[in-house]
C-alpha cells in the first residue's frame, strides 16, 4: 500500500458525519416547522377550548425553529448544529408536555406527538446508539417530569396511563436506536467505500507505468469489495432471494432468511411456494414467475407469506431476471415485510369509519333541530336521505349522466340533503307552526329560511376549510325552492342555472311532503304524488330528474312504506 493510499484510507470520517448532521438538521428543523403548524388542525378538532393557547405554543415553537434555521446559515453557528438540534427536540417535547397537561396530563394522548418527533427525527439524523438512547431518555424525562409536577398527586388511573405511555416511549426509543445503529453502519460502509475508490484513483495515477502490478492490486481490491458487498447483502433487512425458473431458492441473504425464521442453508433448494398459502401459489406462478420468464420486471406485488413456524406476513415483492456468468438465467426477488404497514392501514380505515359515523350523527342531530320545530320526525330526514341516494344513483347510471355526478358527489349529497331546511331555525314559531294559509308578509318571512340556512352553512365551511358536503349544503338550502321555469325563490333561477344538488332535493322534498300528512292536508297516495310530479315536469322540476324518478318510483314507494311518516301511521 502506497503512502498516498494509506493517508486516504486512514483519514477520519467524522468530518463527513458532521457535514451530514448539519444538512439533516436543516431538514429536521424545516419538517418540524411544517408539521408543528399542521397539527394545529388536530388542536382545533380535539382541544378547541385550548385552541388559542395551543396555537400560541405552536407559533412560538415554529418561530424558534425558523430563528435556528437562520442562525445555521451563518458560518460561525454551523458547528453548533448539534446543540441547536437537541435543543429543538427538547423544546418540542416541553411544548407537547404542556399541551398534555392542559388535556388531562398522562391521560391525554398528546404524548404521541413526542413519539412522532423521536421516530421522525431519529430516522433522519445520523445518531449513534448512545446519542439516540440519551436523546430519547431526555425527551421522555422532560415529558414525564413536566406532567407530573403539573398534575401531582397522581391517582390510580393516571399512574396506569403513565406506565402505558412509558412503555410506548421506551419501545419507540429502542426501535429507533436499532434503526440508527443500522444506518450508522451503512453510512460508515459507504464512506469507507468512497475513500477506497479515492485511493484506487490515486493509485491509477501513480502506477500507469506498471500495468501488471496495478492489475494485481486491483484484483485484490476487487476481492475486498466483493467481500464488502456480500457483507452488505447479508445485512439488508429485506429478504433477497435468487430463484431458478422453477421457483427453487438458490441463494438468500442472512437477515432475509431470518424473516422466514430459517437459516440461509435451510432455505437453499426449498421451493418458494412452500412459504405461500394455497391461494398464493397460483399468484406466484401466473403473476410473478410467468412475467419474469418473459423478461418483465415485477414491481410492488403484494401477497402473503408464511414463516417456517406458520406466522403470516404481508409482504411487497419486486423482482427481475439476472444472468450470472456460466449459469442459466435466474430471478432475483426483493421481499419486504409490510405487515405493520398493513395493520396501520386497517387501523386508519377503522378510524375513518368511526369519524364518518360521528359526522353523520352530528349532521342528523343538527338537521333535527330544524325539523323538530314544525313537528316532523327523524324518519323524515332518513327518508329524504334515502330518496336522495336512489335518485342520484339513478342519474349516475343513466346513459348520459350529469358531469358532476360521481361517488363522492353522491355521498356528500346524501349527507347535506338532511340540512335542506336548517334555515327554519330562524323562522318565528307563529309563522312556522301556523296551520292556515300564510299572508304575503308571512310568506316573505318564510322564504328567508333559504338564506338563513345557506349563510349558516357558509360560516361553518369557512371554519372547517375541508368539509365539501357543506358546499353542497349551501346550494341546497339556498336553491331547493327554485323552479325549473324560473318562478321560484329566493333568486328566481331558471333551468340549469339551478344547482344540480338543489334540483334533486327539490323533487325529493316535494315527494315526501305530498305523501306526508300535514295540519292543512291529508297524505297523498304514492300514485297521486307521481301524477303531481309528472304534471310539474318542465315547470317545477327538471325533466331529466323527473324521468329518473319515474324509473325508480317503485323503490320510492317501498321506502315510504318502510319508513312511514309518524302522522300517517
Amino acid at each position: 500500500m502506497t503512502a498516498s493510499r494509506a493517508r486516504l484510507l486512514s483519514h477520519p470520517v467524522h468530518l463527513e458525519f458532521e457535514e451530514l448532521f448539519y444538512q439533516r438538521t436543516r431538514i429536521c428543523l424545516w419538517l418540524g416547522a411544517v408539521f408543528f403548524s399542521f397539527f394545529a388542525l388536530l388542536d382545533y378538532v380535539h382541544a378547541r377550548p385550548f385552541f388559542p393557547l395551543f396555537v400560541a405554543y405552536r407559533l412560538s415553537y415554529v418561530l424558534t425553529l425558523l430563528v435556528l434555521l437562520q442562525l445555521l446559515r451563518l458560518r460561525e453557528f454551523k458547528h453548533r448544529c448539534r446543540e441547536m438540534m437537541y435543543g429543538a427536540l427538547f423544546l418540542g417535547s416541553l411544548v407537547i408536555a404542556l399541551m398534555a397537561v392542559k388535556l388531562g396530563g398522562f391521560v391525554s394522548g398528546y404524548y404521541v406527538g413526542i413519539l412522532l418527533m423521536i421516530a421522525g427525527g431519529f430516522s433522519v439524523l445520523p445518531l449513534n446508539v448512545l446519542q439516540s438512547l440519551t436523546l430519547g431518555g431526555a425527551m421522555y424525562l422532560i415529558y414525564a417530569v413536566t406532567v407530573y409536577l403539573s398534575t401531582r398527586p397522581l391517582d390510580n388511573q393516571e399512574i396506569n396511563f403513565l406506565i402505558n405511555n412509558s412503555f410506548f416511549f421506551f419501545s419507540i426509543v429502542i426501535v429507533t436506536t436499532v434503526q440508527c445503529f443500522d444506518e450508522i453502519q451503512t453510512l460508515l460502509a459507504s464512506l469507507r467505500a468512497q475513500k477506497s475508490l479515492q485511493a484506487i484513483n490515486a493509485e491509477l495515477k501513480q502506477y500507469t507505468d506498471n500495468l501488471e502490478i496495478l492489475v494485481r492490486q486491483r484484483m485484490a481490491l476487487q476481492e475486498e469489495t466483493d467481500l464488502k458487498f456480500r457483507d452488505l447483502y447479508n445485512n439488508i433487512l429485506d429478504l433477497v432471494v435468487l430463484i431458478d425458473p422453477t421457483g427453487i431458492i438458490q441463494m438468500s441473504n442472512h437477515h432475509g432468511a431470518g424473516l422466514l425464521e430459517l437459516s440461509t442453508q435451510a432455505l437453499r433448494n426449498r421451493p418458494l411456494a412452500d412459504f405461500l398459502p394455497a391461494n398464493g401459489r397460483d399468484y406466484l406462478q401466473t403473476e410473478i414467475l410467468d412475467r419474469l420468464r418473459l423478461g418483465e420486471q415485477v414491481r410492488g406485488a403484494q401477497l402473503q407469506m408464511l414463516t417456517d413456524h406458520g406466522r403470516t406476513l404481508d409482504v411487497e415483492l419486486n423482482g427481475n431476471m439476472v444472468t450470472l456468468p456460466g449459469n442459466p438465467p435466474c430471478y432475483q426477488l426483493i421481499i419486504r415485510d409490510i405487515t405493520q404497514t398493513k395493520q396501520m392501514e386497517v387501523e386508519v380505515l377503522k378510524s375513518r369509519q368511526l369519524l364518518d359515523t360521528s359526522r353523520q350523527a352530528a349532521i342528523f342531530g343538527l338537521a333535527s333541530l330544524a325539523e323538530c320545530r314544525d313537528d316532523t320526525t327523524g324518519s323524515h330526514l332518513l327518508r329524504i336521505r334515502t330518496y336522495t341516494r336512489l335518485l342520484a344513483t339513478e342519474l349516475a347510471q343513466s346513459p348520459d349522466p350529469p358531469a358532476a355526478i360521481n361517488d363522492h358527489f353522491i355521498e356528500d349529497l346524501c349527507l347535506s340533503s338532511m340540512l335542506h331546511d336548517i334555515g327554519k331555525i330562524g323562522i318565528p314559531d307563529a309563522i312556522l307552526l301556523k296551520p292556515g294559509r300564510l299572508t304575503d308578509e308571512e310568506f316573505a318571512l318564510m322564504q328567508q329560511h333559504c338564506e338563513y340556512g345557506s349563510n349558516a352553512l357558509a360560516s361553518a365551511e369557512r371554519d372547517s376549510e375541508s368539509l365539501s358536503f357543506l358546499r353542497l349544503g349551501q346550494e341546497i338550502t339556498r336553491s331547493h325552492h327554485e323552479r325549473w321555469d324560473g318562478t321560484g325563490y329566493p333568486l328566481g333561477l331558471k333551468g340549469e342555472d339551478i344547482p344540480l344538488s338543489a334540483r334533486i332535493i327539490s323533487l325529493v322534498d316535494v315527494y315526501d311532503a305530498l305523501t306526508s300528512k300535514r295540519p292543512y292536508k291529508e297524505a297523498f297516495s304514492h300514485e297521486q304524488a307521481c301524477r303531481v310530479i309528472l304534471s310539474e315536469s318542465g315547470r317545477l322540476f327538471d325533466p331529466m330528474i323527473v324521468a329518473a324518478f319515474l324509473r325508480r318510483e317503485q323503490e320510492f314507494d317501498l321506502t315510504r312504506q318502510q319508513m312511514p311518516p309518524l302522522h300517517n301511521q
